[in-house]
């Protein structure tokens, strides 16, 4: 069994009636650092996250368990206030996916170019849609544990990784991503934001 794969056959696997909905003040509550290594709770988490990002991503394993598609899910979205988090962004162009699987993540450095999706963010814990740009920074640096590796490491994320780290992020602060968008003017957007 490789680093990254995890054992699903002793893995209590999640649904998506499993993620903790918007409403429910947990997603409001700060998050806090977890003890590394993992204790078997945590590495349980982990892997349930790990475990539903990945199969939310394959079309029959989303149907036959009732999945939501992700790119990526927070400690806090199954219950837990623990500062760990998921993130898988497929790569269209043949080469392997991005995955991050992240023990008490912090942002070093962001940049000041911003960016925001095209057809606006989404959240596994929202399950309407909220129209309208979330403007994020454009590049960041990070530093967390890298759950595979089980080292410390620094990461450099730009576009779509960084929107999704950045989403997550926010999740472990107890902010949601419709609190970054403009309520007035919900598509007003500079033209200096890039769109991705």
């Amino acid at each position: 069994m490789g680093k990254k794969d995890i054992n699903i056959n002793k893995l209590p696997r999640i649904s998506y009636e499993d993620i903790i909905k918007d409403g429910n003040p947990i997603l409001r509550e700060v998050s806090q650092e977890v003890t590394w290594p993992l204790n078997k709770e945590d590495l349980m988490i982990m892997n349930q996250m790990i475990d539903y990002v990945r199969s939310s991503q394959n079309n029959l394993e989303s149907d036959k368990r009732n999945l939501r598609p992700a790119y990526g899910i927070s400690a806090v979205q199954l219950g837990h206030l623990k500062k760990m988090m998921y993130i898988r962004i497929e790569n269209n162009q043949g080469f392997e996916p991005e995955e991050f699987a992240l023990i008490n993540p912090r942002i070093i450095e962001q940049s000041k170019k911003q960016v925001a999706l095209s057809f606006g963010e989404g959240c596994l814990s929202i399950e309407e849609e909220i129209p309208g740009y979330v403007l994020r920074s454009h590049s960041i640096k990070m530093i967390a544990i890298d759950h595979f590796t089980d080292r410390e490491v620094e990461i450099e994320a730009h576009g779509l990784t960084s929107i999704v780290l950045q989403h997550e992020m926010d999740h472990l602060s107890g902010i949601l991503f419709y609190d970054r968008i403009n309520k007035l003017n919900p598509k007003k957007i500079d033209p200096s934001v890039k769109l991705v």
